[in-house]
């Protein structure tokens, strides 16, 4: 008992070890995933700040530069000094106290007509929307909108000449800023992926892809702060799994680990049958020693007693000698059969052939064994009746362990079916096979136990209840007999109507 209790709190055991690792295996997974999206989110963040930089300091740089060399003294040469930076400048606008363009005070990079009718524009539509009278003195701003449809970029300042006012006005050529400076940093053969989208999602770079930005999985995403503040830039790994992988990925681990869990309870599970299976034959084997003594007991004690009468003269003359010694002979017939039971089993457990065929006549086999079964069937107050069929076929046959699978089928129909008060024993020719009937009239066994039966060491529920000893093994003997002779046995019964069980074997071809 101690040692069961202890396979089990093993076997326990090792089931939470089985559940806790997979439990700390899928938080480990889980965890693992976290801080790698973490550390790509935090890599790509500062990617994407370096990129913004390095894209917008050139840009204010010149900015400042070419606010700082305007004078409003010297107009007439501002178109060479935009010339001498070389800066992606599309206008420039010097505007006065009063907000209005002055005298020569323009240059820009679109024809002749065009530029006059952006003039216009810019002082009719773009100067009200700028903040050029509240932004600080000296101090750069911008502004990044569309403003009649279309998208600008425009960085003023606010300075000082002479005691006068005045306002310097710079357009950004944002398609060249696109078409070129872009490219020069958001590579194509980049290991990251890069896209530029406006407010509304829509995309501004690459210019190939036209419409809506498609969704960028574990994209960082962040705006230009000095120069195109209403566009943002996203980043990415290009070969950056995407968000339904890593579902893919945690659900596969998780299948991966629910197989292993899996596998781990239905091995402890088989175990744990194998081990009650194993227990339930060792009590079997317990069970069988035990009747097989009792059943090896009998036959020696009638063989001692009789013996010892004969020994001692306790006869009444030769007659009562020779029952006597008659009773001696069946007893050790009896006890032979026993005995070569449990040797034959022994061998067939083993896997040792222990047959030898030859042609014969199974009328003759079993009439021999009908004769052996007359003082046990005489002692149990029970008739036979033996029915052989005229002409039966010969058939391959070992004689003896043919003749003890039907003192088995013979000995069980007395031992469990002695209220019926008879046997019926029917040799027959069916097709190309000849067929060993034996029935009996007792109180018939359950439809759910008839192929249990065959079973070595099970015993029927009814027998269990009952008083009567057996060993378990006659009719696995049996079964294994006429498996051996290619054949098969098989049983027809119902409860209360007894039950005949008939073994067929395969006659032996003809010349």
């Amino acid at each position: 008992m101690r040692r069961i209790l202890a396979i089990n709190a093993l076997i326990f055991a090792v089931l939470a070890s089985a559940l806790a690792l997979a439990y700390y295996g899928y938080s480990y997974t889980s965890e693992a995933a976290s801080r790698e999206r973490a550390l790509m989110t935090d890599t790509l963040r500062e990617l994407a700040e370096e990129k913004i930089i390095a894209i917008e300091s050139p840009i204010v740089e010149a900015d400042e530069k070419l606010f700082a060399t305007i004078d409003p003294e010297r107009l007439p040469d501002l178109e060479k000094i935009v010339r001498m930076f070389a800066a992606p400048v599309a206008s420039v606008f010097v505007l006065g106290p009063d907000l209005k363009v002055l005298p020569s005070g323009y240059v820009s990079s679109r024809p002749a007509e065009e530029g006059l009718s952006f003039l216009a524009f810019f002082e009719e539509t773009v100067v009200p929307t700028l903040p050029l009278t509240s932004t600080p003195e000296g101090q750069r701003g911008h502004v990044h909108a569309v403003i009649g449809g279309q998208p600008y970029l425009f960085s003023f300042v606010r300075s000082r000449a002479a005691g006068r006012v005045y306002y310097v006005v710079v357009e950004t050529d944002l398609g060249h800023l696109v078409a070129s400076v872009f490219p020069q940093f958001f590579g194509v053969r980049s290991p990251r992926l890069y896209q530029v989208v406006d407010g509304e999602g829509q995309l501004v770079y690459p210019p190939a892809v036209v419409g809506a930005a498609p969704t960028m999985t574990a994209a960082v995403e962040l705006p230009f702060a000095e120069t195109v503040s209403g566009w943002r830039l996203r980043v990415t790994q290009r070969d950056a799994p995407t968000q339904a992988a890593r579902g893919r990925r945690k659900v596969i681990d998780a299948v991966l680990i629910g197989l292993a869990m899996a596998v781990i309870t239905s091995g402890l599970v088989l175990l744990l049958l194998a081990m009650r299976r194993e227990r339930k034959a060792n009590e079997l084997k317990s069970e069988f020693i035990s009747n097989v003594s009792h059943e090896l007991k009998t036959p020696l004690s009638i063989i001692s007693m009789f013996g010892e009468m004969l020994a001692l003269g306790r006869v009444r003359g030769p007659e009562q000698a020779t029952e006597y010694a008659d009773v001696i002979w069946r007893e050790s017939v009896r006890l032979a059969r026993l005995i070569d039971n449990v040797l034959d089993f022994a061998k067939i457990e083993r896997g040792v052939d222990v047959y030898e065929f030859a042609d014969g006549d199974v009328g003759e086999v079993v009439a021999r064994a009908v004769e052996l079964s007359t003082h046990r069937l005489a002692n149990a107050q029970m008739t036979i009746g033996l029915e052989v069929a005229p002409e039966l076929p010969s058939v391959r046959l070992d004689g003896n362990a043919l003749t003890l699978a039907v003192l088995n089928l013979i000995d069980n129909a007395i031992k469990y079916a002695a209220d019926g008060k008879r046997i019926e024993v029917k040799v027959a020719a069916t097709g190309p096979a000849v067929t060993i009937a034996v029935t009996d009239f007792g109180p018939g066994i359950e439809a759910d136990e008839h192929a249990r039966i065959f079973e070595r060491f099970y015993r029927a529920k009814a027998v269990r209840l009952r008083p009567i000893r057996g060993s378990g093994i006659g009719l696995a003997l049996v079964e294994h007999i006429a498996r051996a002779h290619g054949g098969r046995v098989a049983v027809a019964s119902k409860p209360g109507a007894g039950a005949t069980f008939t073994i067929t074997i395969p006659a032996a071809p003809t010349a």
